[in-house]
């Protein structure tokens, strides 16, 4: 049997009998993260994010998308900061919960050249229904709603390993093969890579 310690790597078959995919007999790869599940876990309830925290995951950077595909665990993800926010709702976060990752704003490591998503714009965007980004040409303020860029923020381009665990959760659970999920249910959040580099089984 598998270990169930945190780090513990080992193989699982998975038969599919049925089109389209199969005949396929498939052996996978698992790194179990942080251990096998021993108790049902509570999911955190919603903190008002605080200033410098993750607000939202926007999207996977597409040309990581295009350069891994499948694998999420190695794109970028554009992400929106929380910002001062009297109209959100939620719970404080309690003194003795893990805090959140905070980043800065101008950190170099996270930003893109040329045009730029405005945050207060990406906020309003069901009601504008204007999708769109700031041009290039106006790097200082946004054409939209006429703010300065540095008033407004814009958003970042963080990789996935730096995204904190709920963040992560997220996104696995949008780009996740379905054979995933059945798996974390046993190995919280485990790493599931097919031995011989072909696409995971979709069940």
């Amino acid at each position: 049997a598998p270990s169930p310690d945190a780090g513990a790597k080992f193989k699982l078959y998975h038969w599919n009998g049925l089109p389209p995919g199969g005949p396929r007999l498939a052996e996978m790869d698992v790194l179990a993260i942080r251990g096998a599940a021993t108790q049902v876990v509570e999911r955190p309830k919603f903190y008002k994010p605080e200033l410098g925290e993750i607000d939202e995951v926007v999207q996977a950077d597409p040309e990581d998308k295009t350069a891994f595909p499948g694998e999420y665990r190695r794109w970028r993800y554009e992400v929106m900061l929380a910002w001062d926010r009297p109209d959100l709702q939620g719970e404080p976060r309690p003194a003795d919960a893990p805090p959140a990752p905070k980043f800065d704003q101008e950190d170099p490591r996270y930003q893109r050249v040329g045009a730029w998503r405005c945050r207060c714009c990406y906020d309003r965007r069901f009601q504008t229904m204007d999708f769109s980004l700031v041009p290039a040409d106006s790097p200082d303020a946004c054409s939209k709603c006429q703010k300065p860029r540095k008033e407004c923020g814009w958003s970042l381009w963080v990789p996935f390993s730096e995204l904190p665990p709920a963040r992560q959760a997220t996104v696995m659970d949008q780009h996740a093969k379905k054979i995933e999920p059945i798996l974390w249910t046993k190995w919280p959040a485990a790493e599931v890579t097919s031995a011989d580099g072909s696409a995971l089984p979709d069940c």
